[in-house]
């Protein structure tokens, strides 16, 4: 059974013959191929290679395009800020106040440089690997996209101070971000991961989450055209799945290792998948023993349910994260289809 019939099987309610697991290995696949980080981020032929080593290396049951959120900022006009040994941040972002939106021009996905890079990247991905394996891409949902553009802590202050100017931003994001995911599902994306984290707990406020982030993503999820994945980001979220369950479009939830996934099934229902396990940064750390501990836990706490699938959390895979702790994520899979046999 390969990882797209097991998806399919995952999707039916059904077993497959063993769990799914997947990480995000975006920048950790340059390593595997010995690619520096700034020719892994700008050409998408060298991140399709890395990918396939992913694939070859650790083979998991998602791939995914190159997880660099800071692409979106810098298709809005922010300036990034570049490193050896992880993944691009933005450094100066292109406006600092809720008035200079008007202003602000929309990027192009089909034109700017690196919206442009990120799809045939995932172009690239799937046609290799896509028939076999389900290839994921990681988007920032639009309440996120404000923090990218004029940064954090202006956003927040918008949201809370001047929820008008808040929705007038949104006004102009919302068809960006569901325009975007739509494109990367043509370009063959088997699902779009959003985060967001300004619908966490550890971000807003209840309030700002059912007056302000729920509408905004029920309007957007409303034009996506295919499965969404919403992504925690930072913070534990099942605080919150009461309010974020029954949107459009959305097919599951990444959670942090530290949400409580009973809980979290009881609130979404049995349709959505989950997807949880170890953090990224931990595994960082971590032995290998411990890390598949971890994952055998978490496999136990999930037995029968169907539509569960064994993901690290917190972003994108550490690139000097031990080899030994990935391969741990297989293992566990891999021996615990043994034990229920």
């Amino acid at each position: 059974m390969n990882s797209l019939q097991r998806l399919q099987c995952l999707l039916a309610g059904e077993m497959a013959d063993r769990r799914m697991f997947t990480m995000p290995l975006s920048q950790y696949s340059a390593a595997l191929t010995g690619c520096s980080l700034e020719e892994h981020y700008n050409d998408p032929a060298a991140y399709a290679r890395g990918q396939t080593a992913v694939r070859e290396t650790f083979a998991p049951d998602i791939l995914f395009g190159p997880v660099i959120v800071a692409a979106i900022g810098e298709a809005f006009g922010s300036k990034a800020r570049y490193f050896d040994k992880g993944p691009p941040v933005v450094s100066t972002p292109a406006i600092e106040a809720a008035s200079e939106w008007k202003g602000l021009p929309l990027p192009d996905p089909d034109r700017h440089p690196r919206l442009s890079y990120l799809r045939e990247a995932l172009r690239r991905v799937v046609a290799e690997h896509g028939r076999e394996v389900p290839v994921a891409v990681l988007l920032v949902a639009p309440i996120d996209i404000p923090g990218l553009v004029m940064g954090l802590d202006a956003w927040l202050e918008t949201l809370l101070f001047d929820r008008p100017a808040a929705e007038a931003i949104m006004q102009r994001v919302t068809p960006f971000a569901a325009d975007l995911a739509n494109r990367c599902f043509a370009d063959g994306a088997a699902f779009v991961v959003w985060t967001i984290g300004f619908a966490s707990p550890g971000f807003v406020t209840r309030e700002i989450l059912q007056e302000f982030s729920r509408p905004v993503l029920v309007d957007t999820l409303a034009r996506v055209h295919g499965p969404v994945v919403l992504h925690h980001l930072e913070f534990p979220l099942v605080a919150n799945l009461d309010v974020l369950s029954g949107l459009p479009s959305v097919a599951g939830f990444v959670l942090a290792q530290g949400d409580n996934l009973k809980r979290a099934r009881r609130l979404l229902g049995a349709d959505s998948i989950l997807l949880s396990g170890p953090a990224s940064p931990w595994m960082r750390r971590a032995a290998a023993a411990d890390v598949e501990a971890v994952c055998r836990k978490t496999l136990e706490n999930r037995r029968d349910d169907p539509r569960f699938i064994l993901a690290s959390c917190k972003g994108d895979m550490y690139i000097d994260t031990p080899p030994a702790n990935i391969h741990a994520f297989r293992k566990s899979v891999e021996e615990f289809a043994g034990d229920r046999r």
